[in-house]
């Protein structure tokens, strides 16, 4: 009995001590508590820190390969073509520090201006001032969704789609658009993308099922480049085929062509444009027609300057010459159409007095433009007769003038 209080007398003690302890623990261990949680706020703010610091770190790097959409021109750039202070969706310093024009007025109304890269609609072409083809790419790009979005039309109606608006758009866009090298391929590619489709095709499906000819088990259809081709030349062909000042502006071109290569000729110039690049052809309009039909496989036999051409004979010469040989001459006005030869020239050979077979006369113009009776001039009688008849006064007239 004796032994047990004794026990427990000891172990009273010591929790009386414990609890004395504990009860004055705070006052005397409040320095190194204090000490210990200072020391650990210090060492949570350093990994915070260094976390924080590698957070920027990590979202710098990152931001520097990341490329931003400009929303004029519509290009992505990288992190260093933007400005640095902050903005939703600022311009590229490009296009910020691109000339636009301010204060243009018309009757006391203010203009709207846009920006030189800004993407317009002008003609049925949508380019910018700058003559960016991106905008005109993005559209052909969005007929080749609509034709994947939309396939319960049938294969037939998919290539007139195609035929009724890419080549047409192709050929009247080629003259105005210079179009760089890079950006010619990738509106081949979306060309044929657009084809893929019309024929439900895969979108890996080989070029080449379409570049080969027929025979060779190809479709054969008719690529960007041959478009652009044909319509070069026919405009090439506009320009020399009357005497006025965009003739001799092709003149110059053309000879300014033949000086550059070493060429005597059209030919030998389709020779030499063969061995150049897309942006040396581009340089100038007849170097680069002939460089488009080398790289197809054709060739062009054209003199555009013939000093025998109608073109190339001044009003004058011309108008004499139908009065010497009085040959007739098909007009057609209004649904009317009628034989006549020039009678006589007047003001300085500016107007001819034509006689038609019925007897009656009028007054046609032998240069400009008839704005008041509708009569072609004289130079377009004969050239549009000429393209419809071989045997045609137009022949007889050349011969006279160069060999009387």
């Amino acid at each position: 009995m004796y032994g047990t209080g004794t026990a427990r007398r000891q172990e009273g003690a010591k929790a009386e001590a414990t609890k004395r302890k504990r009860d004055a623990g705070p006052d005397i261990l409040k320095p190194q508590i204090q000490a210990l949680e200072a020391m650990d706020e210090a060492l949570d703010f350093d990994n915070t820190a260094q976390l924080r610091t590698k957070g920027q770190e990590a979202w710098r790097s990152n931001l520097a390969t990341m490329y931003r959409q400009c929303p004029v021109c519509n290009k992505k750039k990288g992190r260093c073509h933007f400005p640095t202070q902050l903005h939703l969706n600022p311009p590229c310093l490009e296009c910020k520090h691109a000339r636009k024009p301010s204060g243009i007025e018309y009757n006391g109304t203010a203009l709207k201006v846009t920006n030189g890269k800004t993407p317009i609609r002008l003609l049925g072409i949508r380019y910018n001032m700058w003559l960016d083809s991106t905008a005109q790419r993005d559209g052909i790009t969005e007929l080749a969704c609509f034709l994947r979005k939309n396939r319960d039309l049938s294969i037939q109606n998919s290539l007139r789609l195609i035929e009724c608006t890419l080549a047409p758009l192709l050929a009247f866009l080629g003259l105005v658009i210079i179009w760089p090298e890079k950006e010619f391929k990738r509106l081949t590619a979306a060309f044929v993308r657009c084809n893929k489709e019309a024929w439900q095709m895969s979108p890996n499906t080989s070029t080449a099922l379409f570049t080969f000819p027929k025979d060779r088990g190809g479709l054969q259809i008719k690529m960007p480049r041959a478009i652009i081709c044909s319509a070069t030349w026919g405009h090439l062909t506009r320009c020399c085929q009357f005497d006025d000042e965009t003739r001799q502006l092709a003149e110059i071109t053309y000879k300014d062509a033949l000086e550059k290569h070493g060429c005597l000729d059209m030919e030998d110039l389709q020779f030499e444009a063969e061995f150049l690049t897309w942006d040396q052809a581009g340089q100038n309009s007849f170097t680069f027609a002939c460089h488009l039909t080398s790289t197809i496989g054709i060739r062009v036999n054209w003199d555009p300057f013939n000093p025998d051409w109608i073109a190339s004979a001044a009003n004058a010469d011309l108008a004499q010459v139908m009065i010497n040989t009085q040959h007739p001459i098909h007009i057609q006005l209004k649904n009317e159409q009628k034989w006549a030869t020039v009678v006589e020239a007047q003001e300085e050979s500016k107007l001819v007095k034509m006689r038609a077979e019925n007897g009656d006369t009028f007054m046609m113009k032998t240069e400009g433009q008839d704005t008041t009776t509708g009569y072609p001039t004289l130079r377009e009688a004969i050239t549009i007769f000429s393209h419809s008849s071989p045997t045609i006064a137009a022949n007889r007239a050349k011969s006279h003038i160069w060999h009387r």
